[in-house]
């Protein structure tokens, strides 16, 4: 499924030309149909927590475990080794067979007769992602030169929101009509069919072609020597740790939300996965088609705002998950819709951040750094924290833990801003920095 190939012989394109605009934009839209299905896959779980958990007899630990933490280890193998692959490997064999693998994953989670197997199809589901991440975004920055890219990533974002919406909508739905484990083996349907469609119908394209690169081969360092020149940007481990405080934040509400409805309000899972469905589509869509213009507008004025947008996202992001914790259940998805609105105007701007201060050659790798912090910290750390805390603090508060402990990952938005402060006093500077090392072909090749 995946080719190699060489700068020198990358195919369907002449070697200086971006392809047409109708030819992008189909590519954005399959890139998104992709995206969709793989936030879905990851999303459908948090509906279906409490069946499964009766089912099973799991913890809110080995859920988790499950859920989260199992796989956000595997994206993390995964996702700096096809990070590497990315420039001298097809893009789009990388992304039909990540898109493979965690279709085939989503299967094994369905016949799963205990933890230890469900644990192993997440840990596929991670894998997947982790290969299908940094070929994608990178591949987007190769098509679309800066002043079109933050527009390009808030498109590409919509599959997130789609996804987001599809997963939790779906699963809740089909897990009421026929059972978790028929509602994961339809769930695993169009990844299958998307494959075919990314390996036959997108084209792969030279590194750094939106950005005027004419390097026509990539020299292969050490990871270690491209993490250390990645590092050296002041902007990126500032940048690094205020996203990954943030998801941790964000991910520690999200992934619990239809447990909480269900012990703390008695909503039923069904409606719970329509509700935080529609919540979540909603204002993660309204905040992604936002964030990438609104920044690109903002920043002709001032370039910090591409730091400044994620900082203050981050902090009213605080206070509404204050709202939602402490309110009336029939205010707790409309407020997780605007939280998600709120966090879904920084990700396109961070996205373009990253992969503009990046050397063309290490952008996937800039992108896979980026990601590890999220899935350790965010994706992985946060909702085990928050069913860790939850167990300890069930002998005191009872069904009413889980809120408590959710509570407590609110903590994580004061580092996460302050950190996207610093990272806005020196991104001035270290753009200029890469327009300029671009500007005079002297960009280091680094690890891909």
């Amino acid at each position: 499924m995946v080719q190699h190939f060489t700068q020198d012989t990358v195919p369907d394109l002449p070697p200086d030309k971006l392809p047409s605009m109708a030819y992008r934009s189909y590519f954005l839209f399959v890139m998104v149909l992709v995206s969709a299905c793989v936030v879905s896959e990851r999303y459908i779980l948090f509906v279906l927590v409490e069946p499964i958990r009766r089912d099973l007899g799991l913890t809110d630990f080995q859920i988790g475990l499950v859920k989260d933490l199992a796989l956000a280890i595997v994206y993390i193998v995964a996702v700096v080794p096809f990070a590497r692959l990315s420039g001298t490997w097809s893009k789009k064999g990388i992304v039909a067979g990540a898109a493979a693998v965690w279709s085939v994953s989503v299967l094994v989670c369905a016949y799963a007769k205990n933890f230890w197997v469900l644990l192993l199809g997440r840990a596929g589901i991670g894998m997947g992602d982790g290969a299908f991440t940094p070929p994608s975004q990178a591949w987007i920055a190769d098509l679309f030169p800066p002043k079109q890219r933050g527009t390009a990533l808030s498109i590409f974002l919509l599959g997130a929101s789609l996804g987001a919406f599809a997963g939790p909508s779906f699963g809740g739905w089909a897990a009421h009509a026929y059972g978790w484990r028929e509602a994961l083996l339809l769930a695993s349907i169009p990844g299958f069919v998307l494959v075919p469609i990314v390996w036959f119908t997108l084209r792969d394209v030279r590194p750094g072609l939106a950005d005027g690169s004419t390097a026509n081969h990539l020299v292969r360092q050490p990871f270690g020597v491209a993490f250390r020149e990645l590092m050296a940007i002041r902007t990126f481990p500032l940048l690094v740790g205020a996203s990954a405080l943030n998801t941790l934040l964000t991910m520690g509400m999200i992934s619990w939300a239809p447990a909480f409805m269900e012990r703390t309000h008695g909503m039923a899972a069904r409606d719970a996965g329509v509700q935080m469905g529609g919540a979540l589509f909603i204002g993660s869509l309204v905040g992604h088609l936002l964030g990438g213009p609104l920044a690109d507008l903002l920043g002709r004025r001032n370039v910090r705002w591409y730091l400044w947008v994620p900082m203050i996202s981050g902090a009213l992001a605080v206070c509404v998950g204050l709202l939602i914790l402490t309110g009336p259940a029939s205010r707790v998805f409309p407020l997780f819709g605007l939280q998600l609105l709120i966090g879904g105007l920084a990700a396109a701007p961070l996205m373009a951040v990253v992969t503009g201060l990046a050397p063309v050659s290490s952008r996937s790798t800039a992108v896979a750094i980026l990601m590890v912090a999220i899935n350790v910290i965010g994706l992985g750390g946060g909702p085990v924290f928050v069913g860790w805390l939850s167990d300890a603090l069930h002998p005191v508060y009872g069904e009413n833990s889980l809120g408590m402990a959710m509570r407590w990952s609110m903590l994580a938005g004061i580092p996460s801003t302050i950190l996207a402060y610093l990272a806005s006093r020196t991104y001035k500077a270290d753009a200029e920095a890469a327009r300029a090392r671009l500007a005079a072909g002297m960009a280091p090749m680094g690890a891909i």
